[in-house]
């Protein structure tokens, strides 16, 4: 039942676009209603005042099958609008002509889920939610600018609150309960929607032409067993893409062959198992493939191996999401092409060695490498060298319990923007070698929850050098440091032997354990023992080389070229 009292009649122009008129406004939510609607009731037209977004609002409407859409006279100009057709009783689109030829659609939605990071994103409050909300209050709107992919939601739910005095601080417990209260909320929504409503299996609607008809496109939580791939063909103005939580298993060649605008895709929480190695090139009736996608989320589906230069095509990814499947190895060629990645995730997988498996050149702009959560164990020497640009390394979770004195060497100390940061934390280490972070002083190396012996070499690396970040309270003070038998031995396995702690003894130093330690650290050189490995990288890392347009045209002006100085030759004759 709608309240009349909620809306104001008006008779102007909408705030949208000159072509419409606003017939009344709706106080909660500060969205016009607008006519001419190319869409007949059930559904309705809106004009986000704030935004200047224009939306068609068919969410949740048990519309059986996909609207008509109608033509508005608008002199040949092109209307942007936006449509929410999520939770229908449709679940097989399948149509080449579905709109008019002066509409384009912005975000065409068909999510199966009321995510609160969506709602927050495109400012959905348009949806039924305010009627269904406790009290009918308004669903709070946070805008949100951080792209730190790193934070859960929470995270960024939070971040538009930082406290600048004492009241702020206090409001914060109700701002944690408000979030996960709305969570909670359209979680059991979300449930009771989807068993009053359909879920799209089959979604073929044409996204060909040029402008494309769909800028973004979400088919998240639904159905689909396999990528649209009839629906993408020569959907070249395709910007975002979003399969998450379907029934993928497969990734088939060309798949976004078309798309050369796509700059997000997100294909996280599916059943992929296979990629072809052409997936990400270019279709070859297409003018370019998909060389600008930005961020890729492949996470959470159940890759085991991924097949060498797979992305190479993908010349401008910074954002590449690989954890939460089943991967075990990893090639140093599986980097060829990505120049311009920043952030690699291949946390909470099955990975026991990957020894030279960043051997690649290419990735000399990786910012963030996170392996957190996999069956490593050990860390050879040079293994990062190729990472010039690192600064957050995070190895957290493993079962690591030795490395190598030079593991790190190669890795910036600090960077233009911020120190290096390396996070062992929640691994076996006993003791570590300490030599293994020679001149880390200005880096902060993160090594709590680990089965750690307070020896010399630990104190020396935590005092003297300065060179870990240790919150725990055992290895600070308080307790004798057990002696060394041998002051340069690697660390060894963690064991079910309790480790027992005695009393500190002031009689007992490492002082002389200091100077032997700075003797046999001065003399440890890793850039030369690394040398061999730098030139190997040089040797592994693939070269793209030209492709065929280029070659011929090269071709074609040496030819020119020839003939322009055969018949200048002749001409002095």
């Amino acid at each position: 039942m709608i309240n009349v009292s909620l809306f104001v009649h008006s008779l102007n122009k909408s705030s949208c676009s000159s072509y419409l008129f606003s017939t009344n406004i709706d106080i909660r939510t500060n969205h016009q209603y607008v006519q001419p609607c190319p869409i007949s009731i059930p559904c309705q037209c809106l004009c986000d005042i704030e935004n200047k977004h224009l939306w068609i609002d068919c969410f949740n409407r048990q519309i059986k099958t996909l609207p008509i859409f109608k033509t508005i006279p608008t002199n040949n100009s092109i209307i942007e609008w936006n449509i929410d057709l999520a939770f229908n009783l449709f679940d097989n689109l399948n149509h080449s002509i579905w709109i008019p030829t002066n509409m384009h659609i912005g975000h065409l939605v068909f999510s199966g889920s009321l995510a609160y990071d969506l709602i927050v994103q495109l400012n959905l409050t348009h949806r039924h939610l305010i009627d269904t909300w406790p009290n009918q209050e308004h669903l709070s709107i946070i805008n949100d600018d951080d792209d730190d992919d790193d934070d859960d939601e929470s995270d960024r739910f939070f971040d538009d609150y930082e406290e600048d005095n004492d009241n702020e601080v206090k409001n914060k417990s109700s701002v944690i309960q408000s979030y996960y209260e709305y969570t909670r909320h359209l979680t059991e929504l979300t449930l009771r929607l989807r068993g009053e409503t359909k879920q799209i299996k089959n979604f073929a609607l044409s996204l060909a032409g040029e402008p494309s008809s769909v800028s973004i496109l979400y088919l998240d939580h639904n159905s689909l067993d396999n990528v649209p791939i009839e629906a993408l063909y020569n959907a070249t103005s395709l910007y975002e893409l979003y399969l998450s939580y379907n029934n993928i298993s497969y990734l088939p060649a060309y798949a976004f062959g078309f798309s050369h605008r796509l700059t997000r895709l997100d294909l996280s929480h599916n059943q992929i198992s296979s990629i072809d190695n052409l997936t990400f090139h270019r279709h070859p009736n297409a003018f370019a493939g998909p060389f600008l996608i930005d961020y890729l989320d492949l996470s959470h589906n159940q890759l085991t191996t991924l097949k060498p230069s797979i992305f190479s095509y993908l010349v401008n990814l910074r954002f590449l999401k690989l954890e939460h499947n089943q991967i075990h190895s990893l090639s140093a060629h599986l980097w060829t092409g990505l120049y311009r990645l920043k952030y690699l995730d291949l946390s909470h997988n099955y990975i026991e060695n990957f020894t030279q498996a960043f051997y690649n050149s290419y990735l000399n702009e990786l910012q963030h490498l996170k392996m957190t959560s996999n069956n490593i164990n050990h860390l050879n020497s040079c293994e990062f060298l190729s990472l010039k640009a690192l600064n957050k390394l995070n190895l957290s979770g493993n079962n690591l319990s030795s490395l190598d004195t030079c593991a790190f060497h190669g890795l910036s100390r600090t960077t233009s923007h911020s120190s290096l940061h390396i996070h062992l934390r929640s691994n076996h280490f006993e003791t570590l070698h300490p030599c293994t972070f020679i001149n880390f002083a200005r880096s902060t190396i993160h090594v709590e929850n680990n089965p750690l012996i307070c020896n010399c070499s630990f104190n020396y690396l935590l005092h003297d050098r300065k060179s870990l970040a240790y919150t725990g309270q055992e290895c600070r003070g308080g307790f004798a440091y057990q002696p060394q038998t041998q002051l340069f031995s690697p660390a060894v396995r963690k064991t079910n032997k309790p480790i027992g702690k005695k009393i500190v003894n002031n009689s007992i130093t490492c002082r002389n354990a200091y100077k032997y330690y700075n003797k046999l650290c001065s003399k440890l050189d890793c850039t030369s023992i690394c040398s061999p490995n730098e030139r190997f990288i040089i040797q592994m890392t693939t070269i793209a080389t030209p492709n065929k347009t280029i070659s011929q045209f090269q071709q074609t002006i040496h030819l020119f070229l020839i003939i322009l100085l055969y018949v200048i030759f002749k001409e002095k004759i």
